[in-house]
């Protein structure tokens, strides 16, 4: 199908087996070069997870990477299609992108919050089919937000915020997640129940996924491949296994790290 063809099946066409192949990929944010000929490829079925110092750049290469920024240079193929080429609503029946902080535009309920991850699949707005209703029931249950569903999106917390920017993903249920530090204001319990979830969804829907985080040991429990981010000329990527570990860490960070054996894992913690 092509990138500007009709889709008549509301639960998305335009999701299935989605890659993303990255080409000979420059980006920059004002003077500063964030990567250059950078290649990469992530296949369906892979969750990916990315590290790098503060500054460095992580955020604007996943905007890259969703299309929300042009690159100085290369190719971005989503399913062996230019993301260029993309009309906005079709690609967003492929990409959802979780936002490193959410912004309240309007004033909505947590309800109405969520089922605007619909939208994309809508030939008419607002939503509300009875369908959207029910996914919409559902990842509030899932996120344990279905006592707060008629509150007002200003008066949550952080952590009811970022949970809340999760559910409407589950409902745009895109193929390729692109998500900015999703463990943001979660406490440890929200952290693991979030990425469960996270990894649970993607797996089911024969996905893909690629996460901005700081926590390498939640990179290791959760991804099976990385992108390290020294520097501009030293990006690193491949198998958890492979990448992540002390040399790395260390080159990464500019700091000495100690790596810890335990249960046929390995943690990494600052010295």
């Amino acid at each position: 199908m092509s990138a500007t063809g009709r889709n008549t099946n509301r639960t998305g066409d335009y999701r299935k087996m989605v890659g993303l192949n990255v080409e000979g990929l420059t980006v920059r944010a004002g003077q500063k070069q964030i990567c250059r000929d950078f290649n990469l490829e992530i296949r369906t079925g892979e969750h990916w997870g990315m590290l790098g110092g503060n500054g460095v750049g992580k955020t604007t290469l996943l905007h890259t990477l969703a299309g929300l920024r042009r690159p100085v240079s290369g190719r971005i193929m989503l399913d062996d299609i230019d993301l260029q080429n993309y009309k906005r609503l079709h690609l967003a029946r492929k990409v959802g992108v979780l936002f490193q902080d959410s912004h309240d535009t309007f004033p909505s309920t947590v309800k109405e919050t969520v089922l605007a991850g619909r939208y994309p699949y809508q030939s008419f707005w607002p939503p509300g089919q009875r369908e959207d209703v029910i996914l919409a029931d559902m990842a509030l249950e899932q996120l344990k937000l279905t006592s707060m569903q008629e509150r007002q999106v200003d008066t949550l917390s952080g952590g009811e915020r970022r949970r809340l920017a999760i559910a409407t993903l589950f409902l745009q249920d895109p193929g390729l997640w692109l998500l900015d530090e999703p463990t943001n204001h979660l406490d440890f319990h929200h952290q693991i129940q979030v990425l469960d979830l996270i990894g649970q969804r993607v797996r089911e829907k024969n996905g893909a996924l690629l996460m901005v985080l700081h926590d390498v040991n939640l990179i290791s429990r959760y991804c099976s491949h990385a992108i390290l981010m020294p520097g501009t000329e030293q990006m690193l990527c491949g198998e958890v296994t492979t990448v992540i570990n002390k040399a790395n860490l260390e080159n990464l960070y500019r700091h000495p790290i100690h790596e810890i054996p335990s249960e046929g894992r390995k943690y990494y913690f600052p010295a």
